[in-house]
């Protein structure tokens, strides 16, 4: 390489026949297959030095944008949970079945990006459009309300079926069961 670099050099100096030129790009040629494949190896390098830093900014850039998740799914184990209470013939698991389902109704509301400090917030965001069932729902959560506030609220077991079966066609519009 360094006599063809010499050579080079020498064929400037003198002027070029027409038949000279294929060595006087040879070197041209050897440097610059060696800077490119230097600047990739510089490159790939780089890259393994600030993947770290690239993949937090990636994160951070979707975490900021506002694109709409898809169905939101509750933990089957926790609507077991509402459903056995349901059946046990209690009053106070009655009680229990409701204030769980309307718990399970307001995380997937949270997990689904619905902002506000309660649900009743969450809830004003919905229109029926996006659940056929919100004024239920909403008749559902009051009496959530009652039960939780009212030490000497009576719930009857059709009436506690009544607002299982509210939230469980909410999650199934939501297809979130």
């Amino acid at each position: 390489m360094r006599t063809a670099i010499i050579e080079f050099f020498e064929n400037l100096s003198q002027g070029f026949a027409a038949t000279d030129w294929a060595s006087v790009f040879l070197p041209v040629k050897i440097i610059s297959a060696s800077l490119s494949v230097g600047f990739i190896v510089i490159i790939i390098y780089l890259i393994f030095l600030i993947r770290e830093d690239i993949e937090k900014f990636l994160a951070t850039l979707l975490d900021k944008t506002d694109l709409p998740e898809g169905p939101q799914r509750i933990s089957l184990e926790g609507w077991q949970s509402v459903l056995d209470k349901l059946n046990s013939g209690d009053e106070a698991n009655f009680k229990l079945a409701v204030i769980e389902a309307d718990k399970l109704f307001d995380d997937l509301l949270k997990r689904s990006g619905y902002q506000g400090d309660d649900m009743g917030e969450r809830l004003r965001q919905i229109t029926p459009e996006q659940l056929s069932n919100i004024d239920e729902v909403w008749q559902a959560h009051k009496m959530r309300n009652r039960l939780v506030h009212e030490p000497d609220f009576q719930l009857r077991e059709h009436e506690a079926k009544r607002i299982i079966e509210i939230y469980q066609k909410a999650f199934q519009n939501l297809e979130a069961l």
